[in-house]
């Protein structure tokens, strides 16, 4: 960003529209985040360019029927068929997707299927888009030699650019403790199950929400809080060493097979598989037979 001139702002010093109205704001990433700056920019800016890489895929919070989308997809029936059939998974979503907006009309239209990104949601991105207040780009390139303009790899260009708005992700890190502790490489963190360190003696250090799954992450917290004061109370026991190591080495590699690689996938789980597998460590999941039962 050395050559950029106009104001410079990651997306997590972003509060209000206030102060941009009628300015020309370049938005960088298309995660959530970015996804949620330009359409409320677009709102006010006098024009707002969304620079993706690789595009994404859409999803409205609003699914069938009028329900949460995260009901719809993180239920045991949905997460039992992501799992054993995610082609054709893949295929009706790209479909369902491309049924409320083309992606590749309207420049978004990733490599990667659905089911290999970390959901993306946005119910007004299509609009935004459609009125021109946001206009999709491609990777930067660089910027102009003034310091004012960018140019993108397709080679087309803006020649002034009043402010740059940074929605590029996170790096993990722990400054307020000791690496030995708790160490990140790559944007990884070797946690068994995502919560415990595996090289520790006794078992009192557990990180909770550290994860990032494909649905609510309270409940996903919430039973990582009742597993760590179970084990604080002796009440259950991790696994050795060296199985907690080979249970950390498995999810890595299962990641690099499903997600796209990228530091934000570092921490992906299937919502519904870890809810059930960490509900099992500590007694309390729910038997689904019994509810059909009492239907």
């Amino acid at each position: 960003m050395s050559y950029c001139y106009g104001q410079k702002l990651h997306s997590w010093q972003y509060k209000t529209s206030h102060g941009f109205e009628d300015k020309n704001v370049l938005v960088i990433g298309i995660g959530n985040s970015g996804g949620d700056l330009v359409v409320e920019l677009g709102r006010v800016a006098k024009q707002v360019y969304l620079s993706t890489r690789r595009g994404t895929w859409v999803l409205n919070r609003i699914g069938p029927n009028g329900w949460p989308i995260d009901l719809v997809t993180t239920n045991e029936v949905m997460s039992a068929i992501q799992k054993y059939f995610p082609s054709l998974i893949n295929w009706l979503l790209e479909r369902d997707f491309n049924k409320r907006f083309n992606h590749e009309t309207y420049g978004l239209k990733p490599n990667h299927r659905p089911l290999e990104q970390h959901p993306f949601l946005n119910d007004d991105l299509a609009n935004r888009i459609l009125c021109g207040s946001v206009i999709i780009k491609p990777n930067i390139k660089e910027f102009t030699a003034d310091g004012h303009g960018v140019i993108f790899d397709d080679g087309s260009k803006v020649d002034h650019i009043d402010c740059v708005l940074m929605a590029t992700g996170f790096n993990i890190a722990f400054p307020y403790l000791d690496e030995k502790f708790l160490a990140v490489n790559e944007n990884r963190v070797r946690l068994y199950k995502y919560v415990w360190p595996s090289h520790m003696t006794h078992s009192t250090l557990a990180v909770i929400g550290l994860v990032q799954p494909w649905g609510a992450i309270n409940p996903v917290a919430e039973l990582q809080a009742r597993w760590a004061i179970q084990v604080f109370n002796s009440e259950l026991k991790l696994p050795s060493h060296l199985k907690m190591d080979e249970d950390i080495d498995e999810k890595f590699h299962e990641l690099s097979q499903q997600y796209i690689a990228s530091p934000r996938h570092t921490l992906e789980v299937r919502h519904g598989d870890y809810c059930n597998e960490t509900a099992d460590k500590i007694g309390c999941r729910p038997n689904i037979l019994n509810y059909s039962k009492a239907i």
